[in-house]
């Protein structure tokens, strides 16, 4: 039985797109965590702000580990985008998902009603 591997059209395509695949969703999921934990520190939620944030770091990792000149690129991108998407407390930001949200929960049960 032979082990060598021989050249099968498809084969290292196949390869190629998986492995872009799999940083697009790295670089996904680190966008989103990212910015949620940013939310939730920005409304002093920080249990879960913690959670979100440790999460960010083991994703940043995964991203160090198997894309290191990828992550050598973005990571000062990465901290100017994080502390952009902060807000203090008192105010809303049109860019924060849970600003948006009781924004349009305030809306909904102070819209007029019929009589």
């Amino acid at each position: 039985m032979s082990t060598n591997k021989r050249a099968v059209p498809g084969r290292d395509d196949l390869a190629e797109i998986k492995l872009r695949r799999r940083r697009e969703n790295l670089l996904f999921t680190h966008t989103r965590v990212a910015a949620l934990a940013a939310e939730f520190r920005s409304h002093g939620l920080s249990d879960d702000a913690l959670e979100l944030y440790l999460l960010q770091l083991q994703v940043e990792q995964v991203i160090a580990d198997e894309f290191p000149d990828e992550f050598e690129d973005l990571v000062a991108e990465w901290a100017e985008t994080e502390a952009r998407a902060e807000h203090h407390p008192a105010s809303s930001s049109p860019t924060c998902g849970l600003c948006v949200a009781i924004a349009h929960d305030h809306a909904a049960r102070t819209w007029p009603r019929a009589a």
